[in-house]
């Protein structure tokens, strides 16, 4: 019996008890897809009423699992990287970039003395280049002299000799640079006496003979005056200077008429250009 009295007839109810079946049907097969061909099977006639409202097949919003604060996962835990090195382990290394050094260290120290021996061998050139350009702009004779470091040191010549004083002096009276006029202060100082040794340490003056391939090379060859003098017009005395040090021997060749001026290096028993 229906809420207003009316009797409800076997053929509404068998209508409503199918439909009732289908709905069923259809809604457990959206909600489980991946169970479609297994669980639910499709229905062979879809009903012709359909809900308002489908229900979701995948959530909106993620699970995401907490993880515990202050403590690694599991997985790296586990890995060898994370433990750290035991005293036998540091002591190896240590050991190992100790000998390591030792083996680097020579071969460097002579890498930085035979630079050191180079770049001597080019402030020279430079200083004799220099002076040769201060002669052709002043139109008088400017000469570069070298003096032993001490009065009765003897002459600056030779592999045994010391280091020299270098000093730069301009002709004032044009009749040249004289070396009894620089001692009563005739000639003008251009640039004060430096020591050599002082500048360039451990570059040594002229070229021992096992330096020099078995031949005592003149660490300084320039004249008995101990001087190169360039004039205005580009010509100068020929000479030679040479500094050594760490098996490498350099030379500044001064080529007289043209005072060109050129830097060598030994190379076994020749002259090599540098």
């Amino acid at each position: 019996m229906l809420a207003g009295g009316r009797p409800r007839s076997p053929a509404a109810a068998r209508w409503r008890e199918r439909w009732r079946r289908r709905l069923r049907d259809w809604g457990s097969w959206v909600l489980k897809p991946r169970d479609r061909g297994r669980a639910a099977p499709r229905p062979s006639v879809r009903p012709s009423v359909r809900p308002l409202v489908r229900p979701l097949v995948r959530p909106l919003v993620r699970e995401v699992r907490r993880r515990p604060v202050g403590r690694l996962p599991r997985r790296a835990t586990c890995r060898p990287a994370a433990r750290g090195f035991t005293l036998t382990e540091l002591l190896a290394a240590l050991a190992l970039v100790s000998v390591l050094g030792a083996m680097a260290i020579p071969p460097l120290a002579n890498s930085f003395r035979a630079q050191r021996v180079q770049h001597a061998a080019m402030a020279m050139r430079s200083l004799l280049q220099r002076a040769r350009a201060e002669a052709a702009a002043r139109a008088a004779n400017v000469a570069v002299v070298f003096d032993p470091p001490t009065p009765g040191a003897g002459g600056s010549t030779g592999p045994a000799g010391r280091p020299p004083v270098v000093a730069v002096y301009l002709d004032a009276n044009h009749n040249g640079v004289r070396r009894a006029e620089i001692a009563s202060g005739g000639e003008r100082l251009l640039r004060p006496g430096w020591r050599f040794d002082e500048r360039f340490s451990g570059v040594e003056w002229g070229a021992s003979a096992a330096a020099a391939g078995g031949n005592a090379i003149p660490g300084l060859a320039v004249g008995a005056a101990r001087m190169v003098s360039f004039s205005p017009l580009g010509s100068s005395g020929a000479g030679r200077i040479t500094v050594s040090g760490a098996g490498v021997v350099y030379s500044i060749v001064i080529h007289g008429g043209s005072s060109r001026i050129r830097l060598e290096r030994r190379a076994g028993t020749v002259w090599v250009p540098a």
